[in-house]
């Protein structure tokens, strides 16, 4: 069962949210449902400008005016940056077992290219993200799709 929660929803109590996916799975072997989320970095993250994160191709997508119908970014987004922990601790209130969520390469390698310098704040994040899921039972499933704006390429 697919789902989305765009405010008022669970999700948007779990992380005070925008726009999030939800879906359950049914265990294979035995009777259960299981709550996984589905969320991007320029979805939850905000913090645009912190720790080295450099601008990414979404960050500039979005403050060009008519492309995003309400013209909001994600300057701020749910402010998971900064709440991460908290965002973490609803999740296991709420009985998440498994969390997808994508890296923002921007805030990892804010140059965007092989050879470019990682940023160690970056980094960081996501070590601390990924030991706090798995410390309260979540697990973590990482992917990555959010590039720096180097690669750019919006008329």
């Amino acid at each position: 069962m697919w789902g989305f929660a765009t405010g008022g929803a669970l999700l948007h109590c779990l992380l005070h949210a925008t726009l999030c996916c939800w879906f359950t799975v049914p265990c294979l072997y035995h009777e259960c449902l299981q709550l996984f989320l589905l969320l991007a970095s320029f979805q939850i993250e905000g913090s645009w400008n912190v720790d080295g994160r450099a601008e990414s191709i979404w960050d500039g997508f979005a403050k060009i005016p008519g492309k995003i119908r309400d013209g909001k970014n994600g300057d701020v987004a749910t402010d998971s940056y900064k709440r991460w922990k908290e965002d973490i601790a609803l999740l296991a209130q709420y009985g998440v077992k498994a969390y997808r969520f994508s890296l923002s390469w921007s805030r990892i390698i804010p140059l965007g290219g092989r050879g470019d310098p990682i940023n160690p704040k970056g980094i960081e994040f996501y070590n601390n993200l990924i030991n706090e899921l798995l410390r309260n039972g979540i697990i973590p499933f990482v992917v990555s799709e959010n590039l720096p704006s180097v690669f750019e390429v919006f008329d």
